[in-house]
């Protein structure tokens, strides 16, 4: 990946960010609360080579690309999914693949890149060390999260991060929590997440100088920014569910939002001035 460099306009863009596939008739609605981070992220780490395992109707599978775009990146992007569903995400119909190939050659077909099959079938079409981005998002028991890590993990290059979503889904037959756990456990200072719109892991497995640069790229205290990311995104979540995805004594106010922007004051002026603006 190339060095990351500071923007506070990535940052604004990245709050305001609301993709036009994400509306009512969206399946899937259940990590929409993590586009605004997905699209600052991209701009970030500025990706090489993306591949996000398990797609289904393109939540956020799209907003990495449009970022793509909006930053004038050259990343290649790659979705891997059956489409026909699973235990956890349901069962659906091939309208929904089709449904999500017509939007992909629509807007991002330059570089991005369907690929219908299974999580394991796809390991060959990568080489080793070459995936800068993994985002993993498949069947969620303990037994396949595990797989698909451990699986691509050699996959991975040396400063790629990996995302997992369902960290804080903690219900009969979901496992990323636990296996999330043992990962922060190997890992404390390479792992960050947020626990809003069901929960996300974000992880720089072989590389602690990359979790390093990661929190330099927000020049901030990490946990406002982060805060500043869940209030924005449970938001979007609660207009296209109806309801937040944190429990209600975990659910930032617009209270502590104003306190989060008062503290930025002092650590960057300019970022506390234009986000009240657009707020």
């Amino acid at each position: 990946m190339n060095n990351t460099v500071s923007s506070t306009h990535a940052l604004l863009a990245a709050f305001t960010y609301v993709g036009s596939h994400i509306n009512k008739d969206l399946q899937g609605k259940a990590w929409v609360g993590h586009t605004p981070f997905a699209y600052w992220l991209i701009a970030a780490l500025k990706p090489k080579l993306l591949v996000e395992l398990g797609t289904h109707d393109g939540g956020s599978y799209f907003s990495f690309c449009q970022s793509v775009i909006d930053n004038g990146l050259d990343t290649k992007t790659y979705a891997v999914d059956t489409w026909m569903g699973e235990e956890h995400a349901g069962f659906y119909s091939e309208s929904i693949f089709e449904k999500v190939l017509n939007f992909n050659n629509e807007h991002f077909a330059s570089f991005s890149t369907l690929m219908k099959m299974k999580f394991d079938e796809a390991l060959n079409e990568f080489d080793d060390g070459s995936v800068d981005l993994l985002h993993i998002d498949g069947f969620h028991s303990y037994e396949a999260v595990s797989n698909d890590f451990n699986t691509w993990y050699p996959k991975l290059s040396e400063e790629a991060v990996v995302l997992f979503h369902d960290t804080h889904e903690i219900k009969p037959g979901f496992g990323v929590h636990q296996f999330w756990d043992e990962l922060k456990n190997e890992h404390y200072e390479q792992c960050f997440e947020f626990k809003h719109s069901h929960g996300l892991g974000v992880c720089f497995p072989k590389s602690s100088k990359a979790a390093i640069n990661f929190k330099n790229e927000l020049s901030l205290d990490l946990e406002k920014i982060f805060n500043v990311f869940s209030i924005i995104g449970d938001d979007i979540y609660y207009n296209l569910n109806g309801r937040y995805s944190l429990q209600k004594n975990f659910q930032l106010s617009l209270d502590q939002l104003e306190n989060i922007l008062k503290q930025l004051k002092t650590d960057n002026p300019e970022l506390a001035t234009q986000l009240k603006k657009l707020l």
